[in-house]
């Protein structure tokens, strides 16, 4: 699917990572506006190639050589992961992430219950024993207990012996950004740049031409 965002920042003394949504397959900025205007487009098949222009081109100002490393360049920018999402504890305010967790185990280091402004111990039943659901401490009185015949409703409790446990509904969401990120080493803190950023609907290396002629792409259209 073909996406396009543009927009306009002040850099920092860097690295600077803008959020797109996506990972970009193309990146053109314009660098200094007012004052000495630097123009440099960016390529991400150049990138997963690793060959010349990986980190991008300089189109203007003689002297200004080519990004020639990851710290002098342009780069996609991606922290998405998959997390779990749940209500916040204040009542109020964004969802709250935790990684996905582990299998109830006796014994296992005594959970952190909710507070008022953060989440518990979040933990599963064992194997053979799910049931869709996750259980979050709500009560620690110490280490994991004796693993309890599980409730099948959300917010019901259960008791391990020692702990108490609230059921929960997992929703499964994407934590983090995708985008790009602009290096100090072509970024100076203050100056304002302008940028356009694309993902193509199909991006990949159509091979040589001397073996195939013409060129086709080999993936399937989206």
């Amino acid at each position: 699917m073909y996406e396009k965002v543009s927009g306009k920042f002040i850099a920092s003394a860097g690295p600077d990572n803008i959020e797109c949504g996506f990972e970009p397959d193309e990146v053109h900025c314009i660098s200094a506006l007012g004052g000495t205007e630097l123009e440099f487009s960016f390529y991400k098949i150049l990138a997963d190639l690793a060959v010349a222009g990986q980190y991008g081109f300089t189109h203007s100002a003689t002297g200004v050589p080519e990004p020639a490393a990851s710290g002098s360049g342009i780069a996609t920018y991606n922290t998405s992961t998959p997390k779990l999402a749940f209500d916040n504890p204040t009542g109020n305010g964004p969802d709250v992430y935790a990684d996905f967790p582990a299998a109830f185990v006796a014994g296992t280091t005594s959970p952190t219950a909710r507070t008022g402004s953060a989440i518990g111990t979040i933990t599963k039943p064992s194997k053979g024993n799910e049931n869709g659901l996750v259980a979050e401490c709500t009560a620690s009185a110490g280490v994991f207990g004796t693993e309890p015949t599980w409730p099948t409703r959300p917010g019901d409790t259960i008791s391990d012996g020692t702990n108490t446990w609230t059921m929960r509904e997992t929703k499964i969401v994407q934590a983090g950004v995708k985008g790009f990120t602009v290096q100090a080493g072509i970024a100076s803190d203050g100056e304002l740049w302008v940028f356009t950023a694309e993902k193509h609907g199909r991006s990949e290396d159509m091979g040589d031409l001397d073996v195939e002629n013409p060129a086709r792409f080999r993936s399937k259209k989206p």
